[in-house]
């Protein structure tokens, strides 16, 4: 607003000259602007009669068709008065430097005089990247945004420090005009907890220099990475699970197995009273012995008592066994 006011005296005395001339003149004939700014371009003419039937187009030069507001929303063209008009140029890009020239048409017709934009680009926002070698050093990058123009300058500083030893600074021109630049800071010995190291840069775009800090934390174990705790506490949870559950397992195969084995034992024990035992020669023996005796017995049932009285009264307990197996 600031701005406007100054030039109001201006345009006034532009625009006593063009009636009088009777010429269209653009005022001031130049002006800066920082990409992301809003940039008012004026153009001064004879007085018209009736302000709507003023007409005013806009080009760029280099172009070879009006300024529209479709093709580019950023624009705005307006007639403020009977004898002046405006074209206003929001967040302005690198691109859009050049001249901008007015076209009058109406009661009177006539090229304006131009008005030269000259677009600077800031290198804000800085980015810093650390990076720790296998020794524990530090090798700082300080990364600059596109600029234009190309002189900048990059600063160091380690805890308010300035830093000189160790700095490696580069800046090259990329396909869209602009310039980047790239500053190395080498610290050859490991740096402490809580050490501070700013990147500062200086450009022509900037009031203040602008700035970025990284702050070394833990240093030590920045070069060797560690995981975080509850990592180390899922790892312990899962072994002490895995190791319970083999112990089940183990426990369980044990079981198993002792069954099993008493299963066999009880077998062995009762074997003669759950599975039948083929008979041995003497016991096959012994069953024709008895066969016989019931066939004599039916034939001579005297003879039979005979036999019986002659047999042993007294058995040995291994015998009497071997005898109920033979049953």
């Amino acid at each position: 607003m600031s701005g406007s006011t100054h030039l109001q005296p201006i345009l006034i005395l532009a625009l006593s000259c063009t009636v009088v001339a009777g010429k269209v003149v653009q005022l001031p004939p130049k002006k800066n602007a920082t990409t992301g700014q809003t940039v008012t371009f004026h153009c001064s003419f004879p007085l018209f009669r009736d302000k709507y039937k003023i007409v005013v187009r806009w080009w760029k030069g280099g172009e070879q068709e009006f300024l529209n507001s479709q093709h580019d929303p950023r624009r705005s063209f307006r007639v403020e008065s009977k004898a002046s008009a405006i074209l206003r140029l929001q967040k302005v890009r690198f691109g859009d430097a050049g001249v901008y020239y007015c076209r009058v048409e109406g009661e009177f017709t006539g090229n304006g005089t131009g008005t030269q934009l000259d677009v600077s680009a800031s290198p804000h926002p800085l980015t810093i990247l650390p990076n720790f070698s296998a020794n524990g050093s530090l090798t700082c990058l300080c990364k600059t945004s596109e600029f234009y123009p190309a002189d900048v300058t990059i600063v160091w500083h380690k805890d308010g420090q300035k830093v000189t030893a160790g700095v490696k600074t580069s800046s090259e021109k990329n396909a869209k005009g602009l310039y980047e630049a790239s500053s190395y800071l080498e610290e050859p010995q490991p740096p402490q907890s809580g050490t501070v190291f700013i990147c500062e840069v200086y450009h022509s775009t900037l009031k203040v220099p602008t700035w970025v800090n990284y702050t070394v934390r833990f240093a030590e174990n920045e070069s060797n990475p560690t995981f975080p705790w509850w990592i180390y506490l899922c790892g312990a949870i899962a072994l002490l699970l895995l190791i319970i559950a083999l112990a089940l397992c183990c426990k369980f195969c044990c079981c198993k197995k002792s069954k099993a084995h008493g299963n066999n034992i009880r077998m062995k024990q009762c074997v003669r009273c759950s599975e039948p035992i083929t008979q041995n020669p003497k016991c096959k023996e012994q069953g024709v012995k008895k066969d016989n005796i019931q066939m004599l017995s039916q034939r001579n049932p005297g003879r039979v008592e005979k036999v019986n009285e002659t047999a042993p009264k007294h058995k040995e307990h291994r015998k009497r066994d071997r005898d109920a197996m033979c049953a």
